[in-house]
């Protein structure tokens, strides 16, 4: 049986061979199904989910898909986020991917983020569920901003910050978990200061523990007043009231004024102006005396282990 003229007529030139031809109607319907995608829809659910699964209430005004050096991701802009811990923070971008883990077995999805805030830039992984967390670094975090629950107390503490966290949040609003931070520009003030206090570089590690208190494992500052190393915990009380203090401090006081009102305070203070002290009491009314048993920082309590997340 001899083929029909149109089985043998070769193809065309003008025709793009097969393998070309797939891909480019495989792009076209994609293309053509996100414009008719219902993304403001998707928005509104993304929302939700966040805001069950974090007990916090989010708005998101646009959510669209795109293409960035990261990879596919979704973009939201406009977004805001109001939860007990956080008071009111606005993000003006966020970019999402879906992130592996095993977490979305149990219905919990987990997901990458970019956000840029008022609070700062955060770069991680977000899990969200009963206890949402999040694993990741946040850059030029504005600390006069941030809730401390300083409120009750005339210590007021500024400059920019950047940290390594790995923490979880409770419904009731409760932050815990690790934080590994630095800082070139911390300052604190009080008006019991003779002066405030600037920092050229501040570091440590911080463990939030889950009743609210946070645990000072070790923090070092450098600065032209003031240098040393801390230690010890800070307790979570009411908003309303100085949160309590029980710290340890290896020091060295750098200005002349402060090595003169140490003594009368009841500090000794080493001719090059160290000093060895424990602070109880509270924030706003510290009791402040000379420690002698020769221990250094740090070493007073154990540590706690951070939670391991994906």
């Amino acid at each position: 049986m001899t083929e029909s003229n149109a089985a043998a007529r070769p193809l065309s030139r003008g025709i793009l061979p097969k393998r070309i031809l797939v891909p480019i109607v495989v792009v076209l319907v994609l293309f053509f199904v996100a414009l008719g995608f219902p993304w403001d829809s998707l928005a509104r659910r993304v929302a939700w989910e966040i805001s069950e699964a974090s007990g916090s209430r989010v708005s998101i005004d646009e959510l669209l898909p795109a293409w960035t050096a990261r990879g596919p991701v979704l973009r939201a802009r406009d977004v805001s986020i109001e939860h007990p811990a956080l008071d009111h923070v606005r993000l003006s971008q966020l970019e999402l991917a879906p992130r592996w883990s095993r977490s979305w077995l149990g219905g919990d999805p987990t997901l990458r983020i970019w956000a840029e805030s008022d609070l700062g830039l955060v770069d991680g992984v977000l899990e969200l569920g009963p206890t949402p967390g999040f694993v990741g670094r946040v850059r030029e975090v504005e600390l006069a901003r941030v809730p401390l629950r300083l409120e009750a107390s005339d210590v007021r503490i500024s400059g920019r910050l950047d940290a390594e966290t790995d923490v979880a949040l409770d419904r009731q609003g409760t932050l815990h978990g690790r934080v590994d931070f630095s800082s070139p520009s911390l300052r604190i003030e009080s008006d019991r200061l003779p002066m405030a206090i600037p920092f050229k570089r501040a570091e440590g590690t911080l463990e939030i523990l889950e009743n609210g208190a946070t645990r000072i494992e070790r923090a070092a500052f450098e600065g032209e007043i003031i240098e040393g190393e801390l230690s010890g915990e800070i307790g979570l009380v009411h908003h309303s009231q100085p949160p309590p203090v029980d710290l340890d401090a290896d020091a060295r006081l750098l200005h002349p004024l402060l090595r003169q009102l140490a003594p009368g305070a009841g500090i000794p203070v080493g001719a090059d102006g160290s000093v060895t002290v424990h602070v109880s009491g509270t924030l706003d009314t510290p009791a402040i005396s000379p420690r002698s048993d020769g221990r250094r920082v740090g070493r007073h309590s154990a540590e706690s282990p951070a939670r391991s997340r994906p």
